[in-house]
Formats: C-alpha cells, sequence, structure tokens
C-alpha cells in the first residue's frame, strides 16, 4: 500500500516537471502568437525622419569677414552721400579687420581727402598702391592730394599713372587730362614745338645736363662702376625708379618689353634706383623679370644733384651725342607703338 503510493508519488514527481516544461512552452507559444496575431493591428511606428539640418555656427572668419563687407558697403554709401566723416569712420572700422584691401585704402584716402586731412590722405592713397601697384583710382586720389600739398610734380606723376592704367573709356580719364594740362600750365610745360618741348621738359638746361651725365660714374648692382660715357652712340632710356615707389614697378614689365623690341646696337634701355641695398634691387628685378642694365644712386648725386629729380619715376630720352631731349614724368606703357615712335624719332 504504501509502495503503490510511493510509486504513484514518484509518477508525480516525473510528471511535473513535464507539465511544468509543457506550460512554459506554451506560454512561449502563446506569446509569439499573439506578437504574430496582432501584427496588422498595432499601429504603425511614427517615420523616423533624420533630424532637420541645422546651420553650422559661422566661424569668426565669417563673421569678420560679413562684418568688413556691410562697413565697406556703409563707406561707399557714405562718400555718395557727400557724407566723409561717416565715410572715414565706416573704413577705418573696416582697415582693424582686414588692413590688406586696395580699393579699402583708396576709399579712405578719398574721405579723408574730402574731410581736408591731406597727409592721411596721401598715406592711405600710398598704402593702397603699395598693396596693389595698379590700383588706378589711388593714383587719381594722390594726384588731387599732391596738388593741395602745392607740389605739382607729384601730382602730375601721379595722374600721368592714372592716365596709363585706364582705358580709354574710363568716365575720369577727361578730368586726368585737364588736370595734367593745367598743372603743365602752371609750371610753364605747355610747348608749341619740339624745340620748346626740350626747353619746357629740361628746364632749359638740356645740353649742360647731358653733358655732365658724360663723366658719370654708374654704381653696378654687383659692386663694379661704369662711366655714362659707355652708353655714347645709342639713343639712351633712362628711367629713374625706386622699389618702394608703386608707379615705378607698375612700367617696369613694359620697360623690360621695350628693351626686348629695339635694337640694341642703337638704343639702350638703362634703370637709375635710389634704392640703398643693392642685393635688394637685384632680387627685386629678378623677381620682376627685368634683366636690362640697372644702376644705384643711393646718395642721389645723379637723380638729384645732376638731373634734379625729385619724383619716381622720371624717364629721359637721352640722343646718342650725350644730350637730354625729353624727360618724361610719371609712368608710361613704353611698348605702345605710340611710345616707340617717340622713341625712334629722337635720334
Amino acid at each position: 500500500m504504501n509502495l503503490g503510493i510511493g510509486r504513484r508519488r514518484n509518477a508525480l514527481f516525473l510528471i511535473l516537471p513535464i507539465v511544468a516544461v509543457a506550460v512554459i512552452g506554451f506560454g512561449f507559444a502563446l506569446d509569439r502568437w499573439v506578437v504574430v496575431g496582432d501584427i496588422e493591428t498595432v499601429p504603425e511606428p511614427a517615420a523616423i525622419s533624420p533630424p532637420a539640418p541645422t546651420t553650422p555656427p559661422a566661424s569668426q572668419t565669417e563673421v569678420d569677414d560679413a562684418h568688413f563687407e556691410a562697413l565697406f558697403a556703409r563707406g561707399i554709401a557714405g562718400l555718395r552721400a557727400g557724407k566723409p566723416d561717416q565715410a572715414a569712420a565706416a573704413f577705418e572700422a573696416a582697415q582693424i579687420l582686414n588692413p590688406r584691401v586696395p580699393a579699402l585704402h583708396a576709399n579712405l584716402g578719398f574721405a579723408r581727402l574730402a574731410l581736408g586731412k591731406i597727409n592721411a590722405a596721401i598715406e592711405s592713397f600710398e598704402t593702397s598702391t603699395n598693396l596693389r601697384p595698379a590700383q588706378a583710382n589711388a593714383y587719381f586720389g594722390l594726384a588731387e592730394a599732391w596738388e593741395k600739398q602745392g607740389d605739382l610734380e607729384q601730382a602730375l606723376g601721379a595722374m600721368r599713372t592714372f592716365v596709363h592704367l585706364t582705358p580709354e573709356d574710363d568716365p575720369f580719364r577727361r578730368r586726368a587730362f585737364s588736370a595734367i594740362w593745367e598743372w603743365e600750365q602752371a609750371l610753364g610745360r605747355l610747348p608749341s614745338n619740339a624745340a620748346e618741348a626740350v626747353q619746357a621738359e629740361t628746364g632749359g638746361q638740356a645740353g649742360a645736363r647731358g653733358q655732365d651725365l658724360l663723366s658719370v660714374d654708374l654704381n653696378r648692382l654687383d659692386g663694379g662702376s661704369d662711366t655714362f660715357a659707355r652708353f655714347i652712340g645709342k639713343t639712351v632710356i633712362l628711367n629713374v625708379w625706386a622699389t618702394w615707389c608703386a608707379p615705378c614697378r607698375v612700367e617696369l614689365p613694359s620697360l623690360q618689353r621695350l628693351s626686348k623690341k629695339l635694337d640694341p646696337t642703337r638704343y639702350a634701355v638703362v634703370g637709375l634706383s635710389t634704392d640703398e641695398d643693392p642685393d635688394y634691387v637685384r632680387e627685386f628685378l629678378r623677381d620682376v623679370g627685368v634683366d636690362y642694365p640697372n644702376y644705384l644712386d643711393s646718395g642721389r648725386d645723379i637723380t638729384y644733384g645732376i638731373l634734379k629729380i625729385e619724383s619716381y619715376p622720371q624717364t629721359l630720352l637721352i640722343r646718342p651725342d650725350g644730350s637730354i631731349v625729353q624727360q618724361i614724368v610719371g609712368a608710361r606703357a613704353w611698348d605702345e607703338p605710340g611710345m616707340i615712335a617717340n622713341i625712334t624719332g629722337a635720334q
């Protein structure tokens, strides 16, 4: 009897785990069925969209550029509205953000010029041309500033450079030519013929100064020396210049091209720099691509002592006998047909 109960108990113990496993398994199956069976009734999850693109924060450079452009535009508007004080303030603020924009300095120069700050205007115009030697409007402003200073020689050189750099349809060329005519008249330089032109351009001392040049020692950039007499028998185009002179840098390439177009047995393009460091001048000329003869006149013994030249660039056209036939102030396009005809007609 007890044995039977024990057997039933043992059987129960065997059955219970099986039932438990079955129930658990059914539960798993039921759970799976509920998920699968209800899949059509479960609402679709909300579509997951990529996050909306956000504008990245502007860099400090972008902020500064935008601020610079706004200030520059404000300055131009001030000039156009006849408010040079507002224009100058805007340009000066823009200058702090970016001091290397040639047009900025040119327009600041015009604002300062309108305010009567002549020296500051000259500084702005010269900064503009130093940053970009071909910044034409800066030369126009520089010419007007030098006129107000009473230096018509400097004014002429700057205005002629403006004319050289601008196309024929530039609306300011007419005013530029009028100014040149007026200043030349004030300096007594309105000749009616070629003979008078020589006298006017050279102050009547062409022959004397030409003879003085014949015995001059020319200091080569390599430390040696030549005498000007080595060029006797040729028509010489003697260009007086300096590395710091923006109009000079403008015209150097055309002088180089001129030197290649002229017959070397009859003509010589020669440079005379008033710089002090021959090594720097030599490197500068190499960078520009100039290879015609250049000499140094650091003490200005020739440029001022003999030639009385105070502004740059100036170019002397010297006949084969050493006499000076023309003295040309300001930059020119030396390889243009008209200039070449002028040179070849001087021989």
